[in-house]
């Protein structure tokens, strides 16, 4: 069996259509970030919806369906985007039908199934980690050790960095496919994992895929300049567009 396992999609529709479209799976598992930064919040709900097997919410997801200001649940690494990230949460809700803001709302925080006799489990940041903090590529082995320690389970699937790994921690694995919608590793491209249970590979991918439609949309509905940025660049600029120093 293989598991196509995808994260941070953050309304980029165009880029999560081309990954379910070119990548053959049998199950499709989704870490979370569904909606904002991007204009197609609606149209990434419904094929999820439709298609995802095991999905949990993320920190942008939870914003959105609890009415929350982004500005209050992040940290200093994005601290200079937080007007930005408020005004992109506004216009996200204004995207999104009703049907799917309760979709959003009964999202679990992490997920735990078994599929051909391998135990998996899942969420979006970390177990029991707050929003703002981040596992990425740098975050030392005892750490993640810490945070994953008390997990019953053989692969563990994560998101929340827009950049993807795989690491090995103790007797677990933990794979974090990067972001199909908003990649931060200065590749723009779509980026996706997957795993067969069957061989027990594991392949971090990336597709290219057509942004003028993404693009367009942006401009037209006003979002600001780092959706922008990073939807061509692959990664946030290092000022807010209202930072004029």
């Amino acid at each position: 069996m293989k598991i196509l396992i995808v994260s941070d999609i953050h309304g980029n529709y165009h880029a999560l259509d081309c990954v379910l479209k070119n990548v053959r799976h049998d199950k499709l598992i989704c870490c979370g970030d569904i909606a904002v930064d991007y204009p197609f919040p609606e149209q990434c709900i419904d094929v999820l919806m439709d298609n995802c097997d095991h999905i949990c919410f993320g920190n942008s997801d939870y914003i959105i369906a609890h009415d929350q200001k982004a500005s209050d649940y992040i940290g200093e690494r994005y601290a200079h985007l937080a007007e930005d990230l408020n005004r992109v949460t506004e216009l996200t809700r204004r995207l999104i039908s009703q049907d799917s803001m309760a979709f959003l709302r009964e999202l679990p925080q992490e997920c735990r199934f078994e599929l051909d006799d391998i135990s998996f489990y899942m969420n979006h940041t970390g177990p029991n980690m707050p929003f703002n903090h981040y596992l990425d590529l740098n975050t030392p082995y005892p750490e993640l050790a810490e945070y994953y320690q008390d997990i019953q389970a053989e692969i563990i699937f994560t998101g929340h960095t827009h950049i993807p790994y795989v690491k090995k921690i103790m007797d677990k694995v933990l794979i974090n496919p990067g972001s199909v919608g908003e990649p931060r590793d200065g590749d723009p491209r779509a980026s996706y994992a997957t795993f067969d249970t069957s061989t027990g590979q594991i392949e971090l991918g990336r597709l290219e895929y057509e942004i003028s439609n993404t693009w367009q949309a942006l401009k037209e509905l006003g979002y600001p300049s780092y959706s922008l940025h990073c939807l061509k660049n692959g990664v946030l600029p290092d000022k807010s567009e209202n930072d004029s120093s």
